[in-house]
């Protein structure tokens, strides 16, 4: 007994065997393994096997009648394939029509079909390509992924690709294969944007009056006014003319039970909309927000990053131009009241008349205006009179002269605009010599006004309530030398169309001649041919002149 006992004890060693050591030859040993048999999912020899629950998605991009058909098409033959299958039988068909794969949150089939494969009433599901299940790699490769992590786990079949999502080699080829749907669908959007973007500008684009009261478009896509909903924008406009907030029209067609065209009730800003809209006026401008990226589809409101297309006089108007054009002046006016304009907020408003045809008031307030917002804004008015910039300049008349001895003589017209102004320009002042004083008759404030397409700066008296009121001259006795101002918004718009370093770093300024119109009291600089002059010579420059002032006065 005692030596059994001695063979059955534990071989116990002192330490680990070095590395490296050649091993003693020893006689293999075996050992008698029980195998535990599984019993999750596994079928008994005497019961049949259960059917395997087997889902379809399907998706179309767009619900014109040929993708509708595809759709039909894409049900049909996953019926066929599941009834082909005894151990199958079918868990459903998913299928989103009209909706883009680049978002799956935005496909409601698309999130209920994940759900159910979470609720484990899915073990299958057929699509027919990956870009039908999605064009986005995260939203694939994510979907994907936790399906194969549900207990059991749900498999995705693809049938263009032949790929399973549960074999082990499959995510490779997902990876890659999903980049080019996601690649695919960039440029499909990116042709889109074109074809888009050349129908704007050839003026063909159809505007859709979906959300737009008081216009359908008829069979030949053109725009007819809807008589009782026009009725309904007149009397906005109408009541907002006459002085009532948008707050107050609200309530009063709230209190008529008139509905917006989405059968929502009125709110103030839902007023302003209307307020806002040129299309009652009878134009159009397209392209006034653009998609940032085609995957997340975040759309912007477009503040000059890309073209705008004017259309003037391009429908029947349901409202008066001056009406509409009135609305905008009142519109900035409470948007001043209730809050410091910001370059978000700003509406440009260009002068429709005179001299000033398609100048742009510049509001101190203002801290970015584009320069191609600016450009837009007078392009639109010019295009609504029908003339260039250019030609636009005030007109005076001369008598003939019928005397026989005065034929082939020029009446010299003594109203031709002039002036003595003179404006200099650095990076971060205006200044104007006293003359430009005189011309404007000392006036207390002044207005800046901008036309960027000409590269004009203009400048005219205005009221101290003026919301672009800058403060200029003295009175007559008290404003005996030149005057400065310093506006950053100004100076921001100036900067933009002047460089005012050289290649060397040094500082620059420009010196400009005003032309004086009296009749509307405007003194006018052009900037288009000015040449830049460094600082030390123009210091220099104004010894001299200052020199030779003296020398006159003695």
């Amino acid at each position: 007994m005692a030596s059994d006992s001695h063979a059955k004890r534990p071989i116990v060693v002192e330490r680990r065997k070095e590395k490296g050591r050649k091993k003693t030859p020893r006689l293999t040993k075996t050992y008698d393994v029980k195998i535990i048999p599984a019993t999750v999912g596994v079928v008994a020899e005497t019961e049949e096997p259960p059917k395997k629950r087997v889902a379809a998605y399907c998706r179309v991009s767009t619900d014109q009648e040929a993708q509708e058909t595809s759709l039909e098409e894409q049900m049909a033959h996953f019926n066929t394939v599941i009834a082909e299958h005894p151990d199958w039988e079918l868990a459903g068909i998913y299928a989103d029509e009209g909706i883009s794969g680049t978002q799956v949150k935005h496909r409601v089939q698309f999130q209920q079909m994940i759900e159910d494969a979470k609720a484990k009433k899915i073990d299958l599901i057929l699509t027919k390509s990956i870009s039908r299940f999605a064009r986005n790699v995260v939203d694939c490769l994510t979907n994907i992924r936790l399906l194969r992590n549900l207990r059991p786990p749900v498999s995705v079949y693809f049938d263009k690709e032949r790929l399973d999502s549960l074999d082990e080699k499959a995510e490779v080829f997902l990876t890659m294969l999903a980049s080019f749907a996601q690649e695919e669908s960039r440029s499909i959007s990116t042709n889109i944007k074109w074809a888009t973007r050349s129908r704007m500008k050839a003026g063909t684009q159809k505007i859709s009056t979906t959300s737009l009261l008081g216009y359908d478009t008829d069979d030949d896509g053109e725009m007819v006014i809807i008589t009782n909903e026009a009725e309904i924008v007149r009397t906005i406009y109408m009541s907002f003319d006459k002085g009532m907030h948008p707050a107050e029209i609200a309530e009063k067609l709230n209190a008529l039970e008139i509905r917006t065209i989405k059968n929502n009730p009125w709110t103030g800003e839902s007023v302003k909309n209307i307020l806002r809209n040129e299309k009652y006026c009878g134009d159009v401008l397209m392209q006034k927000t653009y998609t940032v990226d085609c995957l997340t589809h975040k759309t912007k409101k477009n503040e000059g990053e890309v073209e705008q297309y004017f259309i003037p006089d391009h429908h029947p108007a349901i409202v008066e131009r001056e009406v509409w054009d009135k609305a905008q002046v009142r519109l900035e006016q409470i948007a001043g009241k209730r809050r410091r304009i910001r370059p978000k907020q700003q509406r440009l408003i260009p002068l429709r008349k005179g001299v000033l045809l398609g100048f742009v008031p510049i509001r101190p307030t203002w801290k970015a205006v584009s320069l191609k917002r600016l450009e837009t804004a007078t392009e639109k008015v010019m295009a609504l009179v029908d003339a260039k910039p250019e030609q636009v300049h005030i007109e005076y008349e001369s008598e003939e002269c019928e005397m026989e001895i005065l034929k082939g003589f020029e009446v010299i017209n003594l109203k031709q605009p002039k002036g003595e102004s003179v404006m200099t320009v650095t990076s971060n002042s205006l200044k104007f010599n006293k003359a430009t004083a005189v011309e404007l008759n000392y006036a207390p404030y002044i207005r800046v006004l901008l036309n960027a397409k000409t590269r004009q700066i203009a400048i005219q008296p205005c009221s101290e309530k003026d919301p672009n009121a800058i403060k200029f001259s003295n009175e007559e006795s008290k404003q005996t030398y030149a005057i400065s101002i310093k506006v950053p918004a100004i100076q921001v718009e100036f900067r933009r169309m002047l460089p005012f370093e050289d290649d060397n770093g040094g500082k620059l300024s420009y010196t400009l001649n005003g032309t004086l119109y009296p009749d509307e009291q405007v003194v006018i600089y052009d900037i288009g041919d000015v040449k830049p002059e460094t600082e030390k010579k123009r210091r220099g420059r104004r010894k001299k002149s200052e020199i030779e002032a003296e020398q006159k006065e003695n």
